[in-house]
């Protein structure tokens, strides 16, 4: 599967309330299954560091910065 197609679907299942972007409870879900449980410290920190706007959201744009650093 190629990288936008995976970070579409990812998009898409996790921007529950469809308004465009991941706010931060749908952030620490995906981290949760991303990262196997790691923790809600690991989750908060990884937040900051891809919400480069400081919306207290996530992009597409910055998900997909976060999974290529993150996954790749």
């Amino acid at each position: 599967m190629e990288l936008n197609q995976w970070v579409d679907e990812l998009f898409e299942v996790f921007d529950e309330d469809n308004d465009g972007v991941i706010n931060r409870s749908e952030f620490v879900e995906l981290i949760d299954v991303l990262l196997q449980e790691k923790g809600i410290r690991m989750c908060e920190t990884i937040f900051n560091q891809f919400d480069k706007n400081h919306s207290n959201s996530i992009s597409k744009e910055e998900l997909k910065e976060m999974v290529i650093e993150l996954a790749l």
